[in-house]
């Protein structure tokens, strides 16, 4: 995603910097600018031009401040008669920027240069949703929004990470900070991450953890009440501009929960999946209701493998390209909003969806090395569970870390590149009492769903969730319970069986005789790079079963072939989208 992209530390031209930040650019909405440039920092930004804000960059004396991303308190964390910028660079001085921080409510880095004590300082949101990617090398820090602008630095020397490739495969995501590179990171949420020239040194703290929430005394009933007025200020706030703002409605509880919120501020609403699909048809019926446009996208394409080529490069290989339902529909969806209002996290800040793994509930308890192991098993070990940061007695924090940040913030990525997506569930109000409620509140969505039938009972009482084809009015019934047990038996069958229930249906198509031909091409052994990283045979292992209908192999053959397109593009320069061929 756009951001920023440089290098400090060395006194070498470095025309590359640019290089990197061009290849962050995927619309004719992002621009590249140079920043800075002296003998020790080298400094680039991409940006969406309608998003900037004239108050990003501030200087005093021989200290900048540059900020990137959005930050929607901005006006209440502002001292009077300074800008934003000049307010954070003034907590910097005054030695309280870990105050200040803790304060912003925003999806956002922030870089401050100070060349009198020779040091740069690297701030990442509270959640660490806006990714950007770190290296230390040579006496030297390089960084970047995206991990393929390594590719281009010199002399950074490209290792892919061999360790990490079962992890992919076995869960579709990495976890913690590693990446496909050695030697490159993802920040950490919540950091501040300090590079002195005179020792060479990397030095990372923390401004806010898990651990500064406390448990409120507040009944059932009144926790409902604050969750609708939270939510409904959360999703407000985040409408504004003066662009198309649109959002993504599935047929679920989260996105409609968001345009019950703003609808009369008219958003434009969309829709894709397979045709009479539950999704569809629930979406159809809240767009109605709420009277506003929609737009209704057919998932099906002709040529739906190349087609998520692109996401895989918007991505850096670092989400399964089974997730990839509509990566031909970006550009199109984009002719209708320029900006997205996502339901990003909704089941799990709320629904406590995190909670439950494997039929077990885990309640008011923090993550440990147990619980570590239980949700992602010998790839656990690439976490860190016993972090300060998750200091709570929830687990989902740990598990939105990881599958929430590295996963679903993927998806959220792709769609980032081409439309810009804000998170309303991630908003910190909401989030910080959402976590101050004890799990029971939480669990199976009790709280939730009062709290949407309270604030928005038009949108909730009749109209049914696409999953449990139930309106949410009955749940904790016997009908509920036992329509929902039904309809979520029929899908697993379903599932296993390899018919297609909502968005796509990959299981039959990799076992089409020209698709299957061509992965086969892509996994063979004699001619894919990925057997130069793992003595693994993905064509014998997982594709050649699934096409003899042995078993259901979708998403793995999906990973597999995730992999091998990433590295043709980062080692090849194959398979690259055409706005970024070299």
């Amino acid at each position: 995603m756009a951001g920023f992209t440089g290098i400090y530390g060395s006194k070498s031209n470095f025309d590359f910097v640019r290089q990197g930040a061009e290849l962050t650019v995927y619309a004719s909405h992002t621009k590249v600018t140079s920043l800075h440039q002296d003998a020790d920092l080298v400094l680039y930004k991409s940006f969406v031009t309608f998003l900037e804000n004239p108050d990003s960059t501030a200087r005093i004396g021989d200290v900048t401040v540059w900020i990137d991303g959005e930050i929607y308190n901005r006006i209440e964390c502002t001292t009077q008669h300074q800008t934003f910028a000049e307010t954070l660079l003034q907590h910097y001085q005054d030695n309280t920027l870990g105050e200040f921080l803790r304060r912003l409510d925003g999806i956002f880095i922030v870089i401050i240069y100070d060349a009198t004590i020779q040091q740069v300082v690297l701030i990442s949101d509270r959640y660490g949703l806006k990714p950007f990617y770190l290296s230390v090398a040579g006496n030297q820090l390089t960084f970047a929004p995206e991990l393929k602008c390594f590719s281009v630095f010199k002399p950074f020397d490209l290792k892919i990470r061999k360790d990490v490739i079962d992890c992919f495969i076995g869960l579709e995501h990495l976890l913690g900070t590693v990446t496909w590179l050695e030697g490159v990171t993802l920040i950490k949420p919540a950091a501040i991450v300090t590079y002195s020239l005179r020792d060479h040194k990397l030095t990372t703290t923390q401004y806010w953890s898990w651990s500064q929430i406390r448990r409120t005394s507040l009944s059932f009933d009144d926790a409902a009440e604050q969750i609708g007025s939270l939510l409904d200020v959360a999703n407000k706030k985040r409408f504004f501009g003066d662009y198309q703002v649109g959002v993504a409605l599935s047929g679920g509880l989260d996105s409609r929960a968001i345009v019950a919120a703003v609808h009369d501020q008219k958003p434009v609403t969309y829709t894709f999946g397979l045709p009479n699909s539950q999704d569809v048809i629930v979406a159809q019926h809240v767009a109605r209701m709420a009277n506003v446009s929609h737009t209704w996208f057919d998932i099906r394409t002709r040529d739906w493998l190349s087609e998520r080529f692109s996401g895989v490069w918007k991505t850096d290989g670092m989400l399964n390209m089974y997730h990839m339902h509509y990566s031909h529909l970006m550009n199109r969806i984009r002719e209708i909003m320029a900006v997205n209002l996502s339901g990003f996290l909704g089941d799990v800040v709320l629904g406590g969806s995190y909670m439950n793994k494997k039929g077990k509930v885990f309640a008011d308890r923090r993550v440990d090395a147990s619980l570590a192991e239980f949700y992602y098993g010998q790839y656990a070990a690439f976490s860190d569970p016993d972090d300060s940061f998750f200091d709570i007695d929830k687990v989902d924090p740990y598990v939105m870390y990881n599958r929430g940040r590295r996963m679903i913030g993927m998806g959220a990525e792709e769609a980032n590149k081409t439309i810009p997506q804000r998170l309303p569930f991630m908003d910190t109000a909401l989030m910080d009492f959402a976590y101050s409620l004890p799990d029971d509140f939480r669990i199976k969505s009790k709280v939730y769903d009062k709290a949407l039938l309270q604030k928005y009972p038009q949108f909730y009482r009749t109209i049914p969730n696409a999953g449990t084809r139930v309106p949410i009015h009955e749940r904790s019934s016997i009908v509920f319970d036992a329509v929902q047990a039904f309809h979520r038996g029929i899908d697993m069958v379903k599932y296993k069986l390899g018919i297609a229930t909502s968005y796509t249906d990959v299981y039959n198509w990799i076992k089409e005789p020209v698709a299957a031909k061509r992965i086969g091409e892509l996994l063979d052994m004699d001619r894919a790079i990925y057997p130069n990283f793992t003595s693994r045979n993905f064509k014998r292992e997982f594709l050649d079963p699934h096409v003899q209908g042995k078993g259901n192999y979708m998403k793995q053959v999906m990973g597999a072939l995730t992999l091998e397109i990433w590295l043709q593009q980062l080692l090849n320069r194959k398979f690259i989208p055409d706005n970024h061929q070299s």
